[in-house]
């Protein structure tokens, strides 16, 4: 997605003017939040903390009065002087509604009252009584919470002589309206709640209904009545309405709490925050139109450079650009011109060049014989040469360019598939022939196609695939020349050869007469030298069947270890000429599905190899192990090793170390290999100059033979 300069521009100019702004208005909305919020919790300390100073003092001097005048009760009094001291404290403490003197059984003995709170003057019992029940279980000063006709009062039983004890019923009145009537605010209010933390003193106004009974789980209640000092906090309840508050415990049990809706105390700050808002959309306005003229100014020259530069990247080195700003635009635009200037100048030079070149190139395709094809990433035709177009029978007149191959090839000819594959999926190694019977010539025509990926170079990029299309008919002729000559030459030999060995057999067993030791001796020389050119034959013509595909694998189970032994035999009388140990490591027979004679022939060929290259005294050591899926046969040897060079290619046809010829004809190695491939092995050598050379090849176990001969892996043998 491409932007606009005049967007970019801005966007910068609005981030320039609204980030500056918001920061600094972010920072005074929390600085004032903060200041706010600390004054409105200090004030609601204070507050909550003199409204439980007032509570505290005037249960703390009611108390005085009280316990001073029940101490002077204890005195030798008559009961009309009691009653008369009573009536005088009732009078000078209009709160007090009525005191009276109550037995063990909670009846009253005697009561003096406030004829203006009181309205029942009778004695009664109070045994049922809470605030009774808890002073006769401690048997120390009870106070509990009660009402007159829905007044909150305070009922407290004094101890005095023997099981006697005051009751004294305060009205708390004036302190409750004192408590509801306090306000913080627009929706502050005090509460005072028990030691249970359910409101005694509030205004049914400000205080929901529903919420009094959840009070004492709310945060700040709970926090109330465990502490013994003030706190402030912020706090949610479980509807949902957010308050600010403080706290302050009382001595006589409970606390003062104070509250505050959160939007009504932070009233001055959300002010304040939409003041800053507006401010910050102000800024916005004013740094947007300041873009719009500013992004104007810029981004006419730019676009206008930019379609100029457009134009120079079709080839219309022709265009240029007029900006007279006075500026670095300015400079731009005369370096842009000059730029192009150049660049016409340059064209006209390499234009000649590249047109010479492409002839060359032209050239150099259309004179080789082989079929040329470049197809691009998408597999389209850029470029075929005269040779395609004969190889694959197609129209010169009909341009290929930029058409697929499946479009321009013969549908049903064999070489349009191979050609379409080498095209689709590209390799270095991939080579497919195919044989195409002409019925014209009756005689079949032998074709070669590759596909070659096209790399950039030096970023190794990818940019097409190169199809070659070659007609190996006069090689594949050549190659059945060959191989019929070397039948007919093997054949020839073979025949005179094993006549020839067979007459000197005769010899030796004495049938035409008994040898004497000198001839005896030139008549084996003359066979070894006869077994040796047939066994160069044999090599040869097994050369050949290799290459034909006659050689048909004989799958029985066999002993490679009586094998290995075999070979041992064979050569022996080699080895005790060279006066060389050749030792057999095997720890059992190693039986296996495997083809007798061949496997015989590798052993003898990497034996004889061995027992050629080891100077005389030295070790051949065959080993036979067993790899879990495969046996694992090594021959090693204590020769002067092979060079590293060799180590790769000494396994192909009539290839030999330079300056280690022992004779022979450089072919063991290749029919070695072609043999253990046939069984689905693998054979390779390990060499270090001066520390001699290890043959090895594998086996597969549990090798099986279809009805046609050829041989897969059956399940492995254990």
């Amino acid at each position: 997605m491409r932007y606009g300069l005049f967007g970019k521009f801005a966007a910068v100019m609005v981030a320039l003017a609204l980030v500056p702004a918001a920061l600094l208005g972010f920072q005074l909305i929390n600085i004032s939040r903060a200041g706010i919020q600390a004054a409105v919790l200090e004030l609601h300390t204070k507050l909550a903390e003199g409204l439980a100073r007032s509570v505290d003092d005037y249960m703390r001097t009611t108390d005085d009065k009280v316990a001073f005048a029940l101490v002077s009760l204890q005195k030798n009094m008559e009961w009309s002087e009691k009653q008369d001291l009573l009536r005088s404290l009732i009078e000078t403490h209009r709160d007090i509604v009525e005191i009276s003197m109550v037995d063990a059984k909670g009846r009253e003995l005697v009561k003096v009252y406030n004829p203006d709170a009181a309205k029942d003057a009778a004695l009664t019992s109070r045994f049922g009584e809470a605030a009774f029940k808890e002073f006769r279980k401690t048997g120390a000063r009870a106070s509990m919470s009660s009402t007159i006709d829905g007044t909150p009062a305070l009922v407290t039983y004094y101890p005095l002589h023997g099981e006697i004890a005051a009751r004294v019923l305060l009205s708390l009145r004036g302190l409750a309206a004192r408590v509801a009537g306090e306000r913080i605010g627009g929706s502050g209010f005090a509460v005072l709640v028990d030691k249970k933390g359910l409101p005694l003193f509030y205004d049914k106004d400000r205080l929901v209904s529903d919420e009094i009974a959840a009070m004492p789980r709310w945060p700040i209640v709970a926090a109330a009545l465990q502490s013994h000092s003030v706190g402030s906090s912020e706090f949610q309840t479980a509807k949902g309405r957010a308050y600010v508050g403080a706290y302050a415990p009382l001595d006589s049990g409970g606390a003062i709490v104070t509250l505050q809706s959160l939007e009504d105390a932070y009233s001055a700050a959300i002010r304040m925050k939409r003041t800053a808002v507006a401010a910050m959309l102000f800024v916005v306005v004013l740094g947007l139109m300041a873009a719009i003229w500013q992004a104007r100014g810029m981004a006419r020259p730019l676009l206008e450079l930019s379609l100029a530069a457009e134009a120079v990247s079709r080839g219309d080195f022709l265009a240029t650009v007029k900006i007279e700003t006075r500026d670095e635009l300015q400079e731009l635009a005369e370096t842009f011109n000059r730029m192009t200037a150049q660049l016409r100048a340059y064209s006209v030079l390499q234009v000649d060049k590249l047109i010479a070149e492409q002839r060359k190139t032209e050239a150099i395709l259309f004179s080789i014989k082989d079929g040329i094809l470049l197809l691009d990433k998408d597999g389209k035709v850029q470029l075929a040469n005269r040779g395609a177009f004969e190889l694959l029978g197609l129209d010169p007149k009909v341009s290929l360019e930029g058409r697929a191959l499946p479009d321009i090839l013969p549908p049903d000819s064999k070489l349009t598939g191979a050609v379409v594959e080498a095209g689709g999926r590209p390799r270095p190694d991939a080579v497919k022939d195919i044989a195409i019977f002409n019925d014209e010539t009756k005689k079949k025509r032998y074709f070669r196609v590759t596909g070659q990926p096209v790399q950039r170079p030096g970023s190794g990029a990818g940019i097409g695939v190169v199809v070659a299309v070659r007609d190996v008919t006069l090689e594949r002729e050549l190659d059945k020349m060959k191989e019929e000559f070397l039948h007919y030459i093997t054949h020839d030999l073979r025949n005179p050869l094993g006549s020839a060995i067979g007459f000197l057999d005769m010899l030796l067993k004495g049938v035409p007469g008994v040898l004497n030791e000198e001839q005896r001796g030139i008549v084996d020389a003359v066979k070894r030298s006869n077994m040796r050119l047939l066994s160069m034959v044999n090599n040869i013509l097994d050369i050949a069947k290799m290459e034909s595909g006659r050689i048909r694998l004989q799958l029985k189970t066999v002993s490679i270890t009586g094998i290995a032994g075999r070979s041992i035999a064979t050569l022996q009388s080699q080895a005790k000429f060279k006066s060389i140990n050749v030792l057999l490591d095997a720890a059992e027979e190693f039986s296996i599905a495997a083809d007798n004679d061949l496997i015989e022939r590798v052993f003898n060929n990497l034996l004889g190899n061995a027992l050629k290259y080891t100077p005389n005294e030295g070790t051949v050591t065959i080993s036979i192990r067993d790899d879990g899926d495969a046996l694992k046969c090594c021959v090693a040897d204590t020769g002067e090793g092979i060079p590293a060079d060799y180590i790769n290619r000494l396994f192909q046809k009539f290839e030999q170390v330079q300056g280690q010829r022992k004779g022979g004809t450089g072919l063991g190695l290749a029919i070695a290999k072609f043999f253990v491939e046939s069984h689905l092995g693998r054979i390779w050598v390990e060499s270090e100059m001066g520390k001699g050379s290890q043959f090895y090849f594998t086996i597969p176990k549990g090798l099986v033979a279809d009805a046609e001969g050829a041989v897969r892996a059956g399940e492995p043998v254990a």
